[in-house]
């Protein structure tokens, strides 16, 4: 990698998270942003066990929390973003097809989508439905953005968002809004070891133009009056609740409602940076665009409704990319590409090395089997520090192992654990008396540092693989 300083997208080709946009393609010799387009991420090896580690997670995530897990097309007619507004204040975002003389979109948002199913639902199955009535999908949109502001992983034509809509009581608004920011602040915490304090999180009440009311926001000003009211409200609750500033930002707000984002100040190499991450939007235009208020008054009687739309962290890369530049390439080991990696520091004594790759081969085989990801190298004692900064540049694993000729002939297992909190590696040794019984004691570290994963979703993913190629 040329010169010193780094940004995401270094720290993404060294994971092999993503392959960077002017990276040539062997053999062809052509670059391959040609092939996937600007600002169109290609995930590569890593990148994919990273995504299907986060969505795991996410699905369980929500479904213990009551979300209703759904998943919808890329595609849709434009008639359905007719209906939700779209085509009429978000159209120059928007990518427009011609398929068969019939004019389709590539969605932008998910939340039409996520109405046409909960109109369906409660079409369905009436009084049923209890309200709240919370939907959530890891979902795919694309949006036009200029070339000019394309940048790496931070600003993208084709994201993903942990998006979700929920469509709630009027008197249920400021519990929904408190419950959404409670979310928040677990997943941040528990599984990218992101604490929210006043330091690196803080809250923008973004707000429409009233000038532009009509044409650039929908709806009329005294339903943004008092949309606004309430939002500016929950915001200084959520503040001295958590502790955090909170600001204003006039026209801001998305085209149906106000809203409130979440900047978080993340540091990079060339200091520090803010990026916005997840949001909650406050919606009174699409339940009369849907009609909801009329099957909401047929099945509840007369009862207004809001619809929430929030996405905890936004777009997955977005986040990926400050968080990379924060941790400095450094991810937490149910994300990682790799989560363990064994040395194997072999002497030239070809009885010793027997053992010591001996039991490289059978601990890679057990965390295998235990749906680990793992990397095995060969090494010595003369390329060790060269191995391990190679290592430690590019890959990264959370933990690493040592298995050298001390390590046989003392019966134990030297670890080196990662430690975000700390910022740097601890180690520890395992002694023990039977490699079974190391390995217990090895699988207890590992469940340690999934610990706050398991907290949240009830389990850690595990994705097996392994992947010495990378080391």
């Amino acid at each position: 990698m040329s010169g010193t300083v780094k940004d995401h997208i270094d720290y993404a080709y060294e994971l092999d998270l993503a392959i960077k946009p002017e990276s040539s393609v062997p053999i062809i010799n052509r670059e391959y942003g040609v092939f996937s387009g600007p600002g169109v991420p290609l995930f590569s090896i890593g990148g994919g066990y990273f995504r299907h580690a986060l969505q795991q997670i996410l699905v369980n995530f929500h479904s213990r929390r009551g979300y209703l897990v759904v998943e919808t097309p890329l595609i849709a007619s434009s008639e359905l973003f007719k209906l939700s507004g779209h085509m009429d204040f978000y159209k120059s975002n928007m990518y427009i097809l011609n398929i068969e003389d019939r004019e389709f979109v590539l969605k932008p948002m998910n939340c039409p989508y996520h109405l046409l199913i909960f109109l369906n639902h409660i079409a369905r199955f009436r009084s049923k439905v209890k309200l709240p009535f919370k939907i959530f999908e890891i979902g795919r949109v694309h949006r036009f953005e200029p070339s000019g502001s394309l940048y790496g992983l931070l600003r993208v034509r084709g994201f993903t968002q942990d998006d979700a809509h929920i469509i709630t009581f009027e008197s249920d608004t400021l519990n929904v809004i408190l419950n959404v920011f409670d979310e928040i602040k677990l997943l941040l915490e528990s599984v990218f070891n992101l604490p929210i304090s006043q330091d690196n999180i803080r809250i923008r009440l973004s707000l429409s133009d009233k000038n532009l009311i009509g044409k650039d926001f929908m709806g009329t000003i005294e339903e943004w009056s008092s949309a606004e009211d309430t939002l500016e409200k929950i915001t200084s609750i959520i503040a001295e609740k958590y502790g955090i500033k909170a600001s204003i930002g006039v026209g801001e707000a998305a085209f149906y409602g106000p809203k409130i984002d979440i900047i978080m100040t993340l540091k990079s190499s060339s200091g520090v940076k803010e990026w916005q991450m997840g949001t909650i939007q406050f919606d009174f235009n699409l339940p009369r665009r849907f009609k909801i208020y009329d099957i909401i008054r047929e099945v509840y009687g007369d009862n207004r409704v809001y619809i929430i739309h929030r996405a905890l962290i936004g777009s997955i890369e977005r986040f990926l990319g400050g968080y990379l530049e924060h941790y400095r390439g450094r991810l937490p080991l149910a994300l990682a590409p790799i989560q363990v990696a064994i040395i194997a520091i072999k002497t030239g004594d070809w009885k010793v090395d027997e053992v010591i790759l001996d039991k490289t081969i059978n601990i890679r085989e057990k965390l295998l089997s235990n749906g680990l990801r793992v990397g095995l190298k060969e090494s010595t004692k003369t390329s060790l520090p060269g191995d391990i900064r190679s290592i430690e540049s590019t890959i990264k694993p959370p933990i690493i192992i040592y298995i050298g000729a001390r390590e046989v002939r003392e019966s134990i297992l030297t670890i080196s654990i990662f430690s975000h909190k700390e910022m740097k590696r601890i180690s520890k040794t395992i002694k023990y008396s039977s490699l079974d019984e190391a390995l217990t004691e090895l699988e207890n570290i590992i469940r340690g540092e999934e610990e706050g994963v398991i907290k949240i979703s009830g389990f850690a993913p595990r994705i097996p693989a392994d992947l010495s190629h990378m080391l």
